[in-house]
């Protein structure tokens, strides 16, 4: 039996934050992608280059959902990942916020890739893109060794705010917020 309880308390905190232009959780799939891609670019066409900035930024993170994340459910024999994101209108901008459980042995290395892109200019980051792009890489390492955190921090041009809680011995919740400025 489902916790209404606990579903109307999301409802409740989703109530409070203002100018939510979409919110999921849920399984992350390529067609979800696509739809969610056409309703982003209708709800911020007062915006084009945002909206466009905004697009690549959820395509990026929801791919790393997708590829990533250590949260599966099985639909029709098909291993599916989970996650969640939430794009809200700001004042000065789109706030895109995702987040999905990942496994405690790979949240450092996460944190420290992390951290070096939010330490990287405009410049050091296009610079450690190609570097991390011509790196070997071990086998056990993400196949796209960060570039695409690295892409989203070059295309919102903002910091990466990551925070992360452990919820068992072997998985933490990680989330990643970046805004696009208008």
């Amino acid at each position: 039996m489902a916790d209404y309880s606990s579903l109307y308390h999301y409802y409740l905190a989703m109530s409070t934050t203002q100018n939510v232009l979409l919110s999921y959780k849920g399984p992350v799939t390529p067609p979800l992608m696509a739809e969610i891609s056409r309703d982003i670019a209708q709800k911020i066409s007062d915006h084009p280059k945002t909206g466009k900035r905004v697009f690549a930024i959820f395509i990026e993170l929801a791919q790393n959902i997708l590829y990533y994340s250590a949260e599966k459910t099985f639909v029709v024999s098909r291993q599916e990942s989970i996650g969640c994101f939430m794009i809200t209108r700001q004042e000065d901008g789109i706030l895109c916020e995702f987040g999905n459980l990942v496994e405690n042995e790979y949240l450092d290395d996460l944190v420290e890739s992390c951290n070096t892109i939010n330490s990287l200019d405009k410049d050091g980051l296009r610079e450690y893109k190609r570097q991390q792009r011509n790196s070997d890489m071990p086998s056990d390492r993400s196949k796209g060794a960060g570039i695409g955190l690295i892409q989203v921090a070059i295309t919102a041009e903002t910091p990466l705010i990551i925070r992360y809680e452990s919820v068992s011995e072997n998985l933490s919740f990680f989330s990643l917020s970046v805004t696009v400025k208008f």
